[in-house]
């Protein structure tokens, strides 16, 4: 019987291509959708991560309570951990089978072509075995060679592997140039290895080295600079893990009060880690493209319906000589669900489609992208979802079908063979949902819109514009010293300064949206325990006239201010409301917190910036002496240059300027501040971009379903028009008859629409900048487009009634 049902249901649609042909686009409009999105989802969230029982991988990471903080950091907040604490963690921590640490490292590999800047990770020895992964060649690094003075060893990618050195398996126990140190390459990895830290960084991660933590490292508690993954036990629970880590946090806090006291860790499945920036944002896609996939099938169910209308006196005549209501169901859904089939068949195509353009304009900071097919997964959720979808069209119209009475339906005109006034109010409900669905993404959309809007008129306090921004990790064993680095960048300074069309050069440890440094310091006079925390950079004299950051007070910092003078600083205005309300901050002395911390002295006052984008608040700035090597732990690496024209046109002579004063030295991240601007709002767009491509289809799709109902409405009423007209009633007069009903369905779809979106959109509130997930202003214009649209949609229709013939259709019964 269901094979019966199957061929007569195919038979039926083959011998109506029109119908067919708009049920499946609908169909195949939304499957299509949510299979390019739930492709990316299960790539990002879903998939196990690519190593041994990945649901055993668990992600360390330290923060503070809330209280002031003394730790110093050169990373981003709670993310990273003390290598220090990390060695408590390992000996206490019972529900841990071992715990691992990471952190990105770049060198210079020279002598094997041309000088490259390469991005690696700095391991734990047993950072491999914590994966569960193995080099393809070779071994894993020992403990004896994750110590100060060991043996320097490498293992590679194995992209580097075949790039550089042509998959030369004769690479094993050979010395490779990094940062101009041998090092003995004793592995490679399997094609597959992707590093953890490759799922943070868009630049491929292509080897590993021995992090080696010097003892003085292993003696602060205080510098929180590594990443930690660790395994749990198999008879271990998460749970378990949390509250040993708490418990040896106490013990660290009574060891170390200074470094620990505010100390907290966390830890949560390393899955989850992975995905934590994306998630968001990638379930409230994924609830959008099933609101699309809604109105789809509402669409289908109306045209089903109508089919089942026009087929009324057949079903009647099938009932009247024996068939069952049950098999009449049966065929109804069978319908439904192979035109759901159908319409999975062409939306996997057009999934792919719409797959390979979601990954195009994917911002680069979503991990995985790389791992995003149409696997089996996706297949099977593919014709699940195709099937699940054709029997949610199909129901209402068999349950319309269940109904039918043969003796009514048998002596009842052609004209009366309709199903009367219980069609029509289900049509109507249905079109009120295709409207609040619609409006639900429409208002989604609106609110990212006004959002993005907001952002880009936001003042970032410096100027992008024409300005190139580049890095030189110079390498430790030939700039040992922090002068000699200084006197690179200055005699850099010097050549490209020299470069026609250069207005002005600058160099810094960072610069604004590629990083930073933050550190607490002590006003002279005050306790040790009076400290605060600013932003710190260490900047050339030229830095603020190459980003247009305009004095306010005092001077800014010249080239005078080396070592020898007084230690100079310039602080932002939000430095001095916060920290120097009442005083005058010109002269005012402090030092950053620690031993041996030089006295340094305020001569100017600037203006704020949002140093790392639009998005983020303004912070208290301290702006060190680059020159004065001695007031800052950190490395002198980013150089910007500000040009008159085209600064990408600099690019080679920038290089080449570089390899006159050292020949194996690259530049790397070679990037406009437009660049790096545009590339921090990314994901705010990408999210836009798809939001609003789903809201229109939607819409669209509601529009033709408005247009579908209204048209249907005004064909059953035709005898009342032609009555109406044949008495006298203006065309305007039958126009708003029809549309009035339309609106009153409408009407009820916004308000439902909006009640619907109140409750949805503060799932978006981490993607929202600056406006409320219930703005009102957004909420009203897209409630009063959506009546303007489903008017627009009804019109159309209501004009054709209004043109009904009164003697034509008074005959017609």
């Amino acid at each position: 019987m269901v094979l019966q049902s199957v061929r007569y249901s195919l038979r039926l649609l083959r011998r109506s291509p029109g119908f067919t042909a708009i049920a499946v686009l609908t169909l195949a409009l939304g499957i299509g959708a949510n299979t390019a999105v739930f492709s990316v989802v299960d790539a990002v969230m879903l998939k196990p991560l690519p190593y041994a029982e990945p649901d055993r991988l668990l992600a360390l990471w330290e923060g503070d309570t809330g209280r002031k903080s003394t730790i110093e950091t050169t990373h981003g907040p709670q993310s990273a951990v003390s290598p220090a604490n990390l060695v408590d963690y390992v000996r206490e921590g019972r529900s841990f089978e071992s715990l691992a640490g990471y952190a990105f490292t770049s060198m210079s590999l020279t002598h094997a072509g041309p000088p490259e800047q390469v991005l690696g990770e700095a391991v734990t020895w047993n950072y491999l075995g914590t994966l569960g992964v193995q080099p393809a060649l070779g071994r894993a690094f020992r403990p004896e060679e994750d110590r100060p003075g060991a043996p320097l060893v490498v293992i590679l990618t194995d992209a580097l592997w075949r790039g550089r050195y042509g998959a030369d398996p004769s690479i094993l126990g050979r010395s490779i140039d990094l940062d101009d140190r041998k090092r003995t390459v004793v592995g490679v990895m399997p094609p597959g290895f992707q590093p953890l830290s490759q799922f943070a960084s868009s630049t491929p991660v292509v080897f590993l080295v021995p992090a080696a933590y010097p003892d003085e490292l292993l003696a602060n508690h205080g510098d929180h600079e590594i990443s930690v993954v660790g395994r749990l036990k198999s008879s271990a629970t998460i749970e378990q893990a949390q509250s040993d880590l708490d418990t040896t946090v106490r013990g660290l806090a009574k060891r170390y009060p200074d470094a620990s006291s505010t100390l907290r860790t966390l830890v949560q499945p390393l899955s989850h880690e992975v995905a934590r920036n994306v998630s968001a944002s990638l379930v409230v896609l994924l609830g959008a493209v099933g609101l699309v996939l809604l109105v789809a099938c509402v669409n289908v169910a109306n045209l089903l319906i109508v089919r089942a209308v026009g087929q009324r006196r057949e079903t009647a005549i099938r009932l009247a000589i024996g068939a069952s209501r049950a098999q009449i169901v049966g065929e109804m859904l069978t319908r439904g669900i192979v035109l759901g089939v159908l319409g999975g068949a062409a939306g996997l195509l057009c999934g792919v489609w719409t797959r390979d353009a979601l990954i195009a304009i994917a911002p680069a900071s979503m991990p995985r992208l790389a791992n995003v097919t149409l696997n089996a997964d996706v297949l099977i959720a593919t014709l699940a979802l195709a099937i699940a979808t054709g029997l949610v069209a199909g129901l209402l119209p068999a349950w319309q079908a269940s109904r039918t009475a043969p003796g009514p339906a048998l002596k009842a005109t052609e004209l009366a063979t309709s199903g009367g006034r219980s069609v029509l109010r289900w049509r109507g409900v249905l079109m009120a949902a295709e409207v609040a669905a619609a409006l639900v993404l429409a208002v989604a959309a609106g609110l990212l819109v006004r959002s993005l809007a907001t952002l880009t008129q936001v003042d970032l306090g410096f100027q992008t514009d024409r300005v190139l921004a580049l890095n030189i990790a110079l390498p430790r064993t030939r700039y040992e010293t922090p002068d000699k680095r200084l006197a690179f960048f200055e005699r850099l300074s010097e050549r490209v300064r020299a470069l026609p069309g250069v207005q002005s050069v600058g160099f810094a440890n960072r610069f604004p949206m590629r990083g930073g440094w933050s550190s607490s310091a002590n006003f002279e006079g005050s306790r040790p325990d009076d400290s605060f925390v600013a932003d710190f950079q260490a900047v050339s004299s030229g830095y603020f006239a190459t980003l247009g950051i305009p004095l306010v007070r005092g001077r800014l910092l010249a080239a005078d201010d080396r070592i020898g003078a007084p230690g100079a600083v310039v602080v932002n205005q939000a430095f001095v409301r916060k920290f120097l309300p009442r005083a005058d901050p010109i002269g005012v002395r402090f030092s950053r917190s620690g031993r041996d911390a030089p006295i340094v002295t305020i001569v100017g006052v600037v203006g704020d910036i949002r140093r790392a984008g639009k998005s983020a608040t303004i912070e208290p700035e301290v702006y060190l002496s680059a020159a004065q090597t001695n007031t800052y732990p950190v490395q002198l690496a980013d150089v910007a240059v500000r040009v008159g024209g085209d600064p990408r046109g600099l690019i080679t002579s920038i290089q080449d300027a570089v390899w006159a004063i050292d020949p194996d030295q690259p530049i790397t991240n070679v990037k406009t501040l437009d660049e790096v601007l545009s590339a921090s709002m990314a994901e705010r767009r990408f999210n836009l971009i798809l939001l609003a491509c789903f809201a229109a289809l939607a819409v669209g799709l509601a529009i033709v379903g408005v247009y579908g109902v209204v048209a249907y409405a005004a064909g059953e009423r035709t005898r009342e028009i032609g009555i109406r007209i044949a008495l006298g009633a203006a065309p305007d007069d039958v126009v708003a008859l029809v549309v009035r009903s339309a609106l009153g369905w409408s009407i009820l779809g916004v308000v439902v629409g909006l009640a619907a979106a109140s409750a949805v959109t503060r799932l978006m509130t981490g993607l929202l900048f600056a406006i409320a997930p219930t703005d009102p202003a957004t909420f009203a214009s897209i409630a009063a487009a959506m009546i303007g649209v489903a008017l627009g949609a009804s019109y159309l229709p209501a004009r054709r009634a209004a043109r009904v013939d009164p003697v034509r259709a008074l005959r017609a019964d």
